[in-house]
């Protein structure tokens, strides 16, 4: 009897690159705590100061306030673009094969799509962990190193992939969407 594998050749686009970024950066590294930390730090000082009615508290509270709601769309704005010039730098206005993912018992492999020749493998037990989301399963093989696995582009049913994931990544690593 033959060893099921599943096979995805993964094409990218912008859209898909860009709710990764976000995902990876919001939910897998909780980058925006700090910012937002800071921000309601600098509210709550505005709030104060114009609580205190002292002299000029009012040109203190505005501009705490000030810095304190312009920080995160600052921090924002610029993640956005540095996600869009990523994407450009990689070509993905269309959607372009990128790499190559085949699930088997054994492990992963992953064949690069543009360069050939450039692969990894690793048993089920070293991938770091994996997400599903509407969209797209995210394989982590580390922090900050992911692979993505769009809907619809394996050889076998979407959720069929998640539940080779399930059956197969060590305990606690597998996320279902929220």
């Amino acid at each position: 009897m033959a060893r099921p594998t599943i096979t995805v050749p993964v094409r990218l686009d912008k859209k898909t690159f860009r709710r990764f970024a976000f995902f990876d950066a919001l939910r897998v590294r909780h980058k925006a705590r700090r910012p937002l930390i800071f921000s309601l730090i600098l509210i709550a000082f505005s709030v104060a100061a114009v609580l205190s009615r002292r002299e000029q508290s009012g040109l203190i509270a505005a501009v705490l306030l000030a810095v304190g709601i312009g920080l995160p769309l600052v921090y924002f704005g610029t993640f956005l673009t540095q996600v869009n010039l990523q994407a450009e730098k990689n070509r993905l206005e269309k959607p372009r094969l990128v790499y190559t993912v085949t699930l088997n018992q054994e492990g992963v492999h992953v064949l690069g799509g543009t360069r050939a020749g450039e692969s990894l493998y690793r048993p089920w037990k070293d991938w770091a962990a994996v997400f599903l989301t509407r969209g797209c399963i995210y394989l982590y093989a580390e922090p900050g190193k992911a692979f993505l696995l769009p809907r619809g582009q394996g050889d076998a049913p979407y959720a069929r992939v998640w539940q080779f994931f399930r059956e197969h990544m060590p305990k606690g690593t597998c996320h279902p969407e929220k």
